[in-house]
């Protein structure tokens, strides 16, 4: 998404060609394995509800389609199995669109949310 410009030089005449020292997740020497850790955990978190959401769909809309299937013309049974793919399919459609929406999100705030502290690794 973006580079990270390194290393980053004082300004100071004096200082010239000398890295600054110090603390920030652009200075150097700094451990960034709590960032990274955290952010390793968020993208899991999110991957994982995506694919238990996804497994999810695969499951019930099967299970309405036997339902469907095995409702032997029955017009109640048929509604019923019609409903549960339709609530579904309005389930996978809100897993795609919560995931769309946290990557336009990130990239409005300039973050990679769905691979959180990618820029910070050094």
């Amino acid at each position: 998404m973006f580079k990270i410009i390194s290393p980053i030089y004082a300004s100071n005449p004096i200082d010239l060609g000398k890295e600054i020292e110090g603390s920030g997740v652009y200075q150097t020497g700094i451990s960034s394995t709590v960032q990274t850790s955290f952010g390793g955990f968020i993208s899991s978190v999110i991957t994982t509800l995506t694919v238990v959401g996804s497994l999810a769909f695969v499951v019930y809309f099967t299970v309405a389609g036997l339902k469907w299937i095995s409702a032997g013309g029955d017009k109640g049974k048929v509604a019923e199995a019609q409903t549960q793919m339709t609530q579904s399919a309005i389930g996978l459609i809100a897993i795609v669109a919560s995931y769309f929406i946290i990557g336009i999100v990130g990239a409005v705030l300039g973050l990679d949310i769905l691979n959180p502290f990618k820029a910070l690794k050094f």
